[in-house]
Parts: structure tokens; C-alpha cells; sequence
């Protein structure tokens, strides 16, 4: 084997640290799945009783789904429907376990948790979500009155009302805009109908 010449061997050191770094750097970046936030106890919600919501991609309202979740006994349940009735997905969270059921018509990025997440940091109480949220890389601001979830500096969600409504229980935010910048989306969840206990 030929013997490698002293400059030869000093352009490969360097080469070689180069592609060690940049390696390691892509094992920092945070992958897709670590977008996904950590899910709220159910029995914070205030509230027991079903909301009844349409979801719309704001670029495409065709691309809709009607969702009705509801918090009964400490049990967050969801279910989405087509306009028709159709079932779509369904999910249910105790607080622990998870299980969720998509179909295979929806799109393989529809993910129940995430929008049971974005359910959550909508309508759960700030003190609620800050106190799970705490010691992990998530965060929550307020502005006025819109949250923002932040992961690592990086803004995941934006939640804004477009309508606020109020009921005996107080103000309700019967129309809101969530963007959702890593995913290029903004969503916009309509009330339908609301029975808050």
C-alpha cells in the first residue's frame, strides 16, 4: 500500500472532523414525531360535556371533518365524521393510555393525538398546560389572547380566536385559527354546538 503524503494526510484530519460535525448535528435536529406534545390530564378540563366543531384546512374548506369531542368521568373522547357520518377516527385518552382508530380514507398525516393536543392547548386551562409542560423543552406563551406552543424555540402551534362567545361558564373561543408552521397549514375550528356541565 503506497504511503500517504504528510499534506495528504492534514486535508483528510480535517475532512474527517467535518463530516463527524455535521453528522452530529443532524442527529440534533428534532425529528417529526418529537413535534407532538405531551397530552393534557383530562379531568383539568373545567368542564364535563361534548363540543360539537367543524376543522378546515383554511386553503381548502372541501378538505373538512366534523369533530365532536367530549370529557366524561375523566375520559377525553374523539370522534370525527364525514359530512355524512361516517366515522373517520375516533381516540380516547384516560389521562394514561391512549387508543386511537384512523381510517384508511384520511390522509396518512391526520394524526388523532395531534389533534387531540391542539384540542387541549386550545381549551385547557393555562395553568393546567403550563404545569404539565414544565422541565420539558415545550412551552407555552400567551399573546392577548392567543397561545402559542414553542418546542426548542421553535413555534409548533399558534392558536388565535377568530370569535370568542360566552356562555354561563364564561368566554368560549367559538372560532379559532390554529398555524401550524412545520407543517405549512392553518386550520380553523368552527362551534358548532357546546354542552358544557
Amino acid at each position: 500500500m503506497p504511503e500517504q503524503s504528510p499534506i495528504r494526510r492534514l486535508l483528510i484530519l480535517p475532512l474527517l472532523l467535518l463530516a463527524t460535525l455535521v453528522s452530529g448535528c443532524s442527529l440534533l435536529q428534532p425529528k417529526p414525531e418529537d413535534f407532538q406534545p405531551p397530552l393534557m390530564p383530562p379531568a383539568d378540563y373545567p368542564f364535563e360535556g361534548q363540543v360539537t366543531q367543524i376543522v378546515s384546512m383554511v386553503d381548502d374548506a372541501s378538505s373538512s371533518l366534523l369533530a365532536s369531542w367530549s370529557v366524561q368521568d375523566g375520559v377525553l373522547t374523539l370522534v370525527g365524521l364525514t359530512a355524512t357520518g361516517q366515522e373517520l377516527l375516533r381516540a380516547r385518552y384516560d389521562g394514561v393510555d391512549l387508543t386511537e382508530t384512523v381510517s384508511p380514507l384520511l390522509p396518512e398525516q391526520v394524526n388523532a393525538r395531534v389533534i387531540l393536543a391542539q384540542i387541549q392547548m386550545a381549551y385547557w386551562p393555562l395553568d393546567s398546560i403550563r404545569k404539565r409542560l414544565d422541565g420539558s423543552p415545550w412551552q407555552l406563551m400567551t399573546v392577548s389572547d392567543s397561545r402559542r406552543l414553542v418546542y426548542y424555540s421553535r413555534l409548533v402551534f399558534d392558536i388565535e380566536p377568530e370569535t370568542i362567545a360566552a356562555d354561563e361558564h364564561g368566554d368560549f373561543w367559538h372560532t379559532l385559527l390554529i398555524s401550524i408552521p412545520v407543517a405549512h397549514q392553518q386550520i380553523r375550528i368552527t362551534t358548532l354546538d357546546m354542552d358544557r356541565k
